[in-house]
């Protein structure tokens, strides 16, 4: 598969001041081409969905409880997993964004953090509540999604499906 053939206009370099987010429109279907895109970060710069690199990529809230449980089970797969190229990126969802930043600078998250601030995303991935987190293999196939919040062996189980084996 040819990853840039998902790439919309625009994709490849940052937007400018003021843009709208691109986001590829979907719809994210399990097996299928995983909705690409390119966000604001949180914190700075902007976060796209890795090409040739598995990633998982969460959507949650500063407000929302079980995100906050499963926050640490997100930090512990980031270092687990980042030699093996994972890449786990956590997308805000309906949050106001200082509260979101306070959050992760609280938890010395070292992930990256995007702000899906017009809701394009969340809706091009099918998102209506958190925590919700897809698993996207290096070839941009969504092959899981977990609803809800999980655990460290249905986390463990998700991500095996999507690195290399031995990682």
């Amino acid at each position: 598969m040819v990853a840039l053939a998902l790439v919309a206009p625009g994709l490849l370099g940052p937007p400018a001041a003021g843009a709208t987010p691109v986001v590829d429109p979907g719809p994210a279907e399990v097996g299928a081409p995983a909705p690409t895109f390119r966000l604001p970060g949180l914190r700075s710069g902007t976060v796209a969905l890795p090409s040739g690199r598995p990633a998982v990529v969460n959507f949650w809230a500063s407000w929302c409880n079980p995100c906050r449980k499963e926050f640490p089970l997100l930090a512990r797969a980031q270092r687990r997993y980042a030699a093996a190229g994972l890449e786990v990126i956590g997308v805000s969802y309906r949050d106001i964004a200082d509260d979101a930043r306070r959050y992760v600078a609280e938890r010395e998250a070292d992930w990256r953090f995007a702000r899906d601030p017009d809701g394009r995303l969340a809706a091009a991935y099918g998102v209506r509540g958190v925590p919700q987190t897809f698993f996207v293999a290096a070839d941009g196939t969504l092959v899981s999604r977990a609803f809800g919040i999980t655990t460290w062996a249905d986390l463990r189980a998700e991500v095996a499906k999507i690195v290399p084996r031995g990682a």
